[in-house]
């Protein structure tokens, strides 16, 4: 699970540091601006294209390997359509602003 979220963070749908910080409540601006083609959905071409974007801005082609990608739509493809809609990607944010911080995890001794 660790390794699935460390992942969905690299990739982090190319949302910028700036945007993940907003509140949930962004009227959806984020998600329409990643989805290019208007179709209420997000394809793994505008994932990919996100990715890629956020891979340039840090420096780390990496962050948009193929299998991170697939990693991170089937982390977030909650009804395994293979699209990730406003209602998974949303549930995606909620579940990262609600996680504890690392540190913060009770020690196993």
């Amino acid at each position: 699970m660790k390794t699935l979220t460390l992942i969905a963070a690299a990739a982090g749908v190319a949302i910028s540091a700036s945007a993940a910080a907003q509140p949930p409540q962004d009227g959806g601006r984020i998600f329409a601006m990643m989805d290019t083609n208007k179709d209420g959905k997000l394809d793994k071409a505008e994932i990919t294209k996100m990715a890629e974007m956020r891979a340039q801005r840090q420096g780390d082609p990496s962050l948009a390997s193929p299998d991170k990608v697939e990693a991170f739509i089937k982390h977030v493809d909650a009804n395994g359509d293979g699209f990730i809609d406003k209602a998974e990607l949303e549930s995606m944010r909620k579940a990262r602003a609600s996680a504890p911080p690392p540190e913060a995890e009770p020690d196993a001794s």
